[in-house]
């Protein structure tokens, strides 16, 4: 009897000691929202009092005449142009139009070179206080922006943001790069570009250079009014036209670079820009045909030992006046290369032929690969070639 009475007395204190602690350990556990860190929790708590602070606000059950207002007629001021490594600075007026006391605080700005100070932190009904951003320019030309934000105490415009911005004179502006035109071989190659400044009233340029060590460059300035199309937006102080030509002797694609030596009209050291060119000269030679790639060249596949085969292309020559133009190489040798003037000037007829008698000969291997060649004989720099390739091969009976 005893020990049922035990029993009976122990198991409800036990169910409540189970109870007591799993309280205790439920108070314990503290609620961590899903996915924002322990270091931003302040900040996180702060949003959702803001949210709910707002709503109270929103529904009426804050009083209008307990709220702070903060007013900023103009939250962006732009300065245009401005001098390089300046220290410059604007205040905006924040006022606070409410009917309870607004704090304000300086939260961080966009950059280190920027400071926000503010005048006061703490305003009445109907007073105002100035915010200044001051920061450094530095010497690089661009566009600029600067930001600082403003916390408050008016529930409504919790954070202000004031901006700054405009765009840095350049001692110097001048293109990356330049492209240079010539038709055919022979001819100048010409192009030209336009250097301003908008802070020197004037500037010389005193050299212009090219890397390509078997290039000859001219080069002329002519100074250009400010008010040039090219110059539209610009700011220019003062600008000049840059015209360059250079005889090209051979065909393709060329570059290179231009040093560009200037000397400031304030007295101050001689600077240089480096700009790239390039450009591209036709062949002064060019082959007509649906038969011909534009890489690959010429296939004419796998030939029959014994079968004569021919093909017909055009050739067309620039600036050739007065020049003998000729089959200058053919490969392999078995190929033959024939070409004869047309009725219009500057237009071949070129004819290529295996012989019935060709012997088997192999060029359509990466190593072993057929061309034809054609120009002036006395000017070797006056041709072009493509590539020829296929195979001629006896067939077993």
């Amino acid at each position: 009897m005893k020990s049922h009475f035990i029993k009976f007395i122990t198991l409800p204190i036990a169910a409540i000691l189970m109870i007591s602690i799993a309280g205790a350990f439920s108070l314990a556990v503290e609620y961590k929202p899903y996915g924002v860190p322990d270091q931003r929790r302040e900040e996180y708590d702060e949003k959702l009092s803001l949210i709910a602070q707002q709503q109270r606000v929103l529904q009426g059950e804050i009083p209008a005449e307990e709220l702070p207002l903060a007013v900023v007629d103009q939250t962006t001021y732009d300065f245009g142009m401005i001098d390089p490594h300046i220290t410059a600075s604007h205040s905006f007026t924040i006022r606070n139009e409410g009917q309870g006391p607004l704090s304000l605080k300086v939260a961080g700005t966009s950059c280190k070179c920027t400071v926000g100070k503010l005048e006061h932190q703490l305003l009445q009904p109907g007073a105002s206080t100035n915010v200044t951003l001051e920061w450094n320019t530095g010497y690089q030309a661009e566009k600029y922006e600067q930001t600082a934000t403003i916390v408050t105490s008016d529930p409504m415009h919790k954070e202000i943001e004031l901006t700054v911005e405009g765009e840095v004179r350049a001692q110097l502006i001048a293109p990356e790069s330049v492209a240079l035109v010539a038709q055919q071989v022979g001819e100048m190659a010409t192009g030209d570009f336009v250097l301003f400044s908008q802070l020197w009233s004037e500037f010389t340029v005193m050299s212009i250079t090219s890397n390509e060590n078997d290039a000859t460059l001219n080069w002329e300035v002519t100074p250009i009014e400010n008010d040039d199309i090219a110059l539209a937006d610009k700011h220019p102080q003062s600008a000049v036209r840059v015209a360059l030509a250079t005889p090209r002797h051979r065909p393709g694609q060329f570059q290179g670079d231009l040093t560009v030596t200037i000397r400031p009209g304030d007295g101050s050291p001689d600077i240089t820009r480096t700009i790239t060119y390039a450009g591209k000269v036709r062949p002064p030679i060019s082959f007509i045909s649906p038969l011909l790639h534009m890489h690959e060249g010429l296939h004419v596949g796998t030939l029959t030992a014994g079968e004569e085969s021919t093909w017909h292309l055009f050739v067309r020559v620039r600036g050739g006046e007065g020049r003998k133009i000729e089959v200058l190489d053919v490969e392999p040798k078995v190929l033959q290369a024939e070409i004869q003037p047309t009725s219009r000037d500057g237009d071949y007829r070129l004819t290529l032929r295996v012989e019935e008698d060709c012997p088997m000969t192999i060029f359509n291997l990466d190593h072993q690969r057929g061309y034809v060649q054609v120009g002036d004989p006395a000017d070797k720099q006056f041709s072009n070639w493509f590539p020829v390739v296929g195979a001629v091969v006896e067939l077993d009976d």
